[in-house]
């Protein structure tokens, strides 16, 4: 058994050493292909401005994005204060940016949610919900922004980004409204044996299926979602200003496309954090608008930079945390709620 654990252990290590090898190469490849004579210039004309302005639209997106998270948890039953929310979020933010597909904040948020003494499955099912409500949130905008693309001339590709967000968006939408399909899924997770994986869904898909009763509610975090996937489109939209690359009015409207389907492909777990894969996938996109390489190779690795900047107050909370403290839980055998000191 020990020894299956060692192995499983440097598989892991393996695999994340391979995803930094990954970003770290891509990087090198990217700015050696475009020269860094090429791109000095460029960062010695930033703007400090609307530098500052990336930085507080982004503070402020994931603000908002606390806020949808804590009113989900809150709605499921676990009790926590806004600023232990606040504070959870933010660790979660910054572990986004050093763990693989941009999802690994999200399990430090349910370990840590767990340890205060919650159904791990009932924080795993919120956790996922809010991931599932963003990603969905991102791929509207894209496609309503395609909408406008394809009825104003239309561009390269777009029919198949239109396929991809389209792709992201049914799914929720005939898990939401039509029992059959839900009742499929469930009954195929069923059927995973291995490690009780088929049971554990099962009683995710049972919290899920609590929310479905609170549609009023859903649709207000809906929106809530809309309003943080623009402004952290936003974001790119400023650090873009900052490097003063010019931005023709018809032109804003291909980053509600392109951020979206960016955001996207860093799901998939071949980097840290997309890092590499978001610029090199960057600049065969924002040609099509005509940035040059280095514009778009500097937009995207700044944006992240912007990114982790204000994920370092996650860093500040992790190191000085104590999750028990003045948090509650719901005891669900009695109904009541407890205080839990850790």
């Amino acid at each position: 058994m020990d020894e299956e654990k060692w192995i499983l252990s440097a598989r892991g290590k393996l695999f994340q050493l391979s995803k930094i090898v990954i970003s770290l190469g891509l990087i090198t490849f990217l700015i050696i292909k475009i020269s860094p004579q090429r791109i000095i210039p460029q960062l010695k004309e930033l703007n400090p401005s609307m530098l500052i302005f990336a930085f507080l639209i982004f503070f402020f997106s994931n603000i908002l994005g606390s806020m949808q998270w804590h009113f989900l948890l809150h709605s499921s039953g676990i009790r926590l204060r806004y600023t232990k929310t606040f504070r959870l979020y933010f660790i979660g933010l910054f572990f986004n940016n050093f763990l693989p597909a941009n999802v690994g904040g999200d399990a430090v948020k349910i370990y840590d949610v767990t340890k205060i003494g919650n159904d791990p499955y009932r924080v795993f099912a919120v956790t996922l919900l809010d991931r599932v409500i963003g990603i969905t949130a991102l791929s509207v905008i894209a496609l309503g922004s395609s909408f406008y693309v394809l009825f104003h001339g239309g561009m390269l590709n777009l029919g198949t980004y239109m396929l991809v967000f389209s792709i992201f968006i049914v799914p929720l939408v005939l898990l939401s409204s039509s029992k059959k399909v839900s009742k499929l899924v469930r009954k195929l997770f069923s059927l995973i044996t291995i490690w009780g994986i088929g049971n554990r869904f099962d009683q995710i898909f049972d919290h899920l299926g609590e929310y479905k009763r609170l549609r009023s509610l859903l649709l207000k975090l809906s929106l809530l979602s809309l309003a943080v996937q623009a402004l952290r489109i936003t974001t790119h939209i400023f650090v873009a200003k900052s490097l003063n690359i010019s931005i023709q009015p018809a032109s804003y409207i291909y980053f509600f496309i392109f951020i979206p389907l960016l955001g996207l492909i860093m799901i998939l777990p071949i980097s840290i954090n997309g890092l590499g894969v978001r610029e090199g996938t960057g600049i065969l996109l924002f040609s099509q608008i005509g940035f040059s390489n280095e514009q778009s190779l500097l937009m995207e690795f700044i944006t992240y930079f912007v990114m982790v900047v204000v994920s370092l107050l996650g860093a500040g909370f992790f190191l000085t945390r104590n999750i028990g403290k003045g948090s509650k839980r719901v005891v669900e055998d009695t109904g009541e709620a407890e205080e839990c000191e850790g």
